[in-house]
């Protein structure tokens, strides 16, 4: 079944659409895109059908990131899953994919349109989210996201603002930034989460000032979870540190 195959088959092609921004066979992507709106996806229980789903609804939910990290909860997993599954058909190039450019707005929705900055998700989560930012070629632009706003599970005036629903690439961005500068402020404000995975989305946003300072600290920062990671996990952390000491010297000499 493809949510079995989703998540698994999202991690095996994101290399090659991180780097290149394409994968080898574009039939597999239809694997990836049959999981949207199915059943175990994020938000699925209170009426969402704009997530894609990596896991059965009654399974106990948890996942291990290519840096280490593990899940905290079954939330935190199908939330991570969901954004794992919509970077890789956005770097592959389905930024113009109806079901992609909604999954991207239900993840938006699941966090950084919270208010108060609260987004209730956990540092690895938002770090990992901190992707679709990277990859949204409309990022700076002020044109509306495509958010359905009408399942269930956004009606908490504890967490969202229920009077304001229209939100901008740019608004996003703005917050998920804000969120990045804060979090390089100290390791408790990232715990969970390797520095490593909050950075390698920054380094394709460098062009904003508060980027280039908030790398500049994490460059600087010593990263969490080191001692107990196995080599694979610090063969992707040391590959994502020399990206990050190479563009930290071509900032320093701008």
């Amino acid at each position: 079944m493809a949510v079995h195959k989703a998540l698994e088959l999202a991690l095996s092609l994101w290399p090659n659409a991180r780097d290149r921004g394409s994968v080898d066979d574009p039939a597999t992507l239809d694997t990836l895109l049959e999981s949207f709106g199915q059943p175990g996806a994020l938000g699925y229980e209170c009426g969402s059908r704009k997530t894609f789903a990596a896991f059965d609804p009654d399974e106990d939910a948890e996942l291990t990131l290519p840096a280490g990290e593990r899940s905290s909860s079954d939330a935190d997993a199908r939330f991570i899953a969901h954004v794992l599954i919509t970077r890789t058909l956005l770097a592959a190039g389905l930024h113009v994919d109806p079901r992609v450019l909604e999954a991207m707005g239900a993840a938006y929705a699941f966090s950084w349109t919270a208010t108060g900055g609260k987004y209730r998700q956990t540092p690895l989560a938002l770090a990992t989210s901190l992707w679709l930012l990277a990859l949204d070629p409309l990022r700076i632009s002020d044109r509306p996201l495509p958010i359905d706003w009408e399942p269930g599970c956004f009606n908490d005036p504890e967490r969202w603002d229920l009077d304001y629903r229209l939100f901008s690439h740019y608004d996003i961005s703005e917050n998920a930034v804000d969120w990045a500068v804060y979090a390089s402020g100290a390791p408790e404000r990232r715990e969970g989460a390797s520095i490593y995975s909050v950075v390698e989305p920054l380094l394709r946003m460098n062009e904003d000032g508060r980027v280039r300072i908030a790398l500049s600290a994490y460059a600087n920062a010593q990263d969490s979870g080191a001692e107990s990671a196995p080599a694979v996990a610090m063969l992707e952390r040391g590959r994502i540190a020399a990206l990050l000491q190479g563009q930290v010297g071509l900032n320093s000499q701008a």
